[in-house]
Formats: structure tokens, C-alpha cells, sequence
């Protein structure tokens, strides 16, 4: 069973076991995941923080040694506790990891077969939890990827787009975070959230756990927002061309990819910490400056128009060339092919 929740769990490429209680914690759990989000976050807040002032243009960050952690651990670290978010949104993976592994394994199967652990028919739609929609289903696009194979890239743009929507005014506290979703949101993502409409935006960020910092719900729809957008760097969940085009000057995203059909280990391996220092970005399109400017944004609360429009004509740019979702390099392959 642990290699199995290892394999799952890296194929998210957190690790929320890592450095529960301490940075220098040698907890056997370590080794459940490559801490690729944390690493990231933290290299960007320790970026934008040297940049106090008003963002000019988006932050280049050049170095690339300087972290900042929290002494207690990630466990008091509300940005990297939003950055877990988005791989788990019930908060299961402290206390129930094995729950996790299951609702997982009970989502993949009910996208692959339509049937459920307990052999029934079964679709994965709005009444079920958000840990199986978000990777299996309709909310796919809070890491960057199609809700479904052949969604057309714009759609997932716009979704896109509407998450990052909410979680920066969650973030920036032009929100009220006691405001139910269902006037919360953007009109696009209301729809997502018909089953959850009287969940207030506190809620939905921390349904189990908080700390107990005034700002921690705000930190963590702050980390949401920039595990999307990290996300949208892995080959497992966008194919990507830096080179410019008419419509995207700093690159575009050529397809968003769907986790239905992908092979979770071939996915894994495309997000481990390998796989992203192999990976050459330009400084327009890096994880690391497009999560400082989103934090250097959100500490100034510049305008969301002037983060829409860096978010939709930069980060996730997409021209007439932009192809349908699909699994990509990724598919998964049985003894008699691929996957239908």
C-alpha cells in the first residue's frame, strides 16, 4: 500500500508529510513525495520579497539558493499549506492518507470504466467530493489541465482564468472570506459549485484544518493560485512553444492536457524534480518569476485586470494554433494498445 500512495502522491509532486513538524524532520514519510511545489514557493517568496516594490514588469528571478521556509515547518507555513490544496481539497492527506489513496484509486476507476469501487455505475459530477473532481473531473483546470479529452484550450483558458480570478480576490482580501461561493465566484465558475453553493470561501479552503493566523485562509487561496499556475510548466499537464507567435509574444500554451487517460507513473515522471531542472524556461515563462509576480501582485493588489491580462496573454497565452485536450505523450498504454 505505501508504494502505492508513494507512486500517487508523486504524481502530484507534493509532499505534505515532508517537514511536518521541522524543516530537518527524517520522518520515514519523506520519502512519499519530491517536494517540487514547496521548493518553488518558497525560491519565489524569497524573490519577490526581495522585489518590495511595485511590479514594473514581471520578476526575473536569478537566484536560485535563497529559500524562504518557516522555522516551525511547512505544517505552520499557510502559502505552502495553499499550494497542498489544489491535490487535496478535503485535507485527508495529513491524518487519512490511505482514504486519499482510495477516493484516488475510486476516481480513476470510475473515469476509466464508469463503474465505482463498489461496481456500480457511476460519473464523477458536482455531489462528489473535490479531491475526485479535481483530478478526475470537472476541476481539473485548478492544475492547469482539461476537464475532459477534446476541450477546446480556450474553454480551459477561461476556466483557468476564473479560478485565478477568485482565489486573488481571496487573496488580496477584496473578498470577504466569509462570502458563500455562490456569490463568490465569477459567474463561469458558479456552475462548478451548484452543489456546494452555501460553502463559505473560509470553508472551502480549510473544511478539516487551519492555523490560527488572521491571514492564513487568504495565504492559502494564494497557494492555490500559484500551484495552478505551476502546474501549467509540467509536460505531464500543458505541451508548451516559447518561441512568439502573432498573438502570444512569450509563447503559448499549444495543448492542455486531460489526466483521464494518462498513465499516472509516466505523469510522475514528468513532475519530479528531475524532470523540471531538465527543463530549460525562458524567463518569461518560468515557474519560479511567474509565481513571484503573482506574489509581488498580490502583495501591491494591483488591479485584477492588470493580473488577467498578465495571466492570459503571457502564462496562458493561446492562439488559433492551440489543439484540443487530449493525454498527450502520457496515454495510457494496455497490452492491447492505447487507451480508446
Amino acid at each position: 500500500m505505501l508504494t502505492s500512495l508513494c507512486g500517487t502522491v508523486h504524481a502530484h509532486k507534493i509532499n505534505p508529510l515532508q517537514d511536518k513538524y521541522k524543516q530537518d524532520s527524517r520522518a520515514i514519510t519523506r520519502g512519499i513525495s519530491e517536494p517540487v511545489h514547496e521548493e518553488i514557493t518558497q525560491l519565489a517568496r524569497a524573490c519577490q520579497q526581495a522585489h518590495p516594490g511595485p511590479v514594473a514588469s514581471p520578476l526575473v528571478c536569478t537566484d536560485r539558493t535563497v529559500r524562504i521556509k518557516t522555522p516551525e515547518g511547512n505544517k505552520y507555513d499557510s502559502l505552502v499549506r495553499g499550494v497542498w490544496w489544489n491535490d487535496d481539497p478535503n485535507q485527508l492527506l495529513f491524518t487519512k492518507p490511505w482514504k486519499w489513496l482510495a477516493w484516488m484509486d475510486d476516481a480513476e476507476n470510475i473515469a476509466r470504466s464508469n463503474r465505482n469501487w463498489k461496481g456500480r455505475a457511476a460519473t464523477i459530477d458536482a455531489s462528489y467530493y473535490l479531491t475526485y473532481r479535481s483530478h478526475y473531473g470537472d476541476l481539473q483546470f485548478i492544475h492547469s489541465m482539461a476537464s475532459a479529452n477534446g476541450e477546446p484550450a480556450r474553454r480551459t483558458q477561461q476556466n483557468i482564468l476564473a479560478w485565478a480570478e477568485f482565489t486573488y480576490a481571496a487573496a488580496t482580501g477584496s473578498l470577504d472570506m466569509e462570502t458563500t461561493i455562490n456569490t463568490a465566484a465569477p459567474q463561469q465558475l458558479q456552475p462548478y459549485f451548484s452543489q456546494q453553493s452555501g460553502w463559505t470561501t473560509n470553508y472551502l479552503f480549510a473544511p478539516r484544518y487551519r492555523l490560527k493566523t488572521a491571514d492564513h485562509n487568504r495565504l492559502m487561496a494564494a497557494g492555490s493560485l500559484l500551484h495552478m499556475v505551476q502546474d501549467s510548466y509540467s509536460a505531464a499537464h500543458t505541451r508548451r512553444a516559447y518561441d512568439a507567435s502573432p498573438s502570444c509574444l512569450a509563447g503559448r500554451v499549444v495543448q492542455f492536457h486531460s489526466y483521464i487517460d494518462q498513465d499516472p507513473k509516466k505523469h510522475a515522471t514528468a513532475d519530479r524534480r528531475q524532470a523540471w531542472a531538465d527543463h530549460t524556461f525562458t524567463a518569461q515563462q518560468d515557474p519560479v518569476n511567474v509565481s513571484a509576480t503573482l506574489l509581488a501582485y498580490i502583495a501591491q493588489r494591483a488591479p485584477w485586470e492588470t493580473v488577467e491580462a498578465y495571466l492570459r496573454d503571457t502564462v496562458f497565452c493561446v492562439d488559433e494554433s492551440a489543439e484540443d485536450a487530449g493525454a498527450g505523450e502520457y496515454l495510457v498504454v494496455s497490452a492491447e494498445g492505447a487507451v480508446p
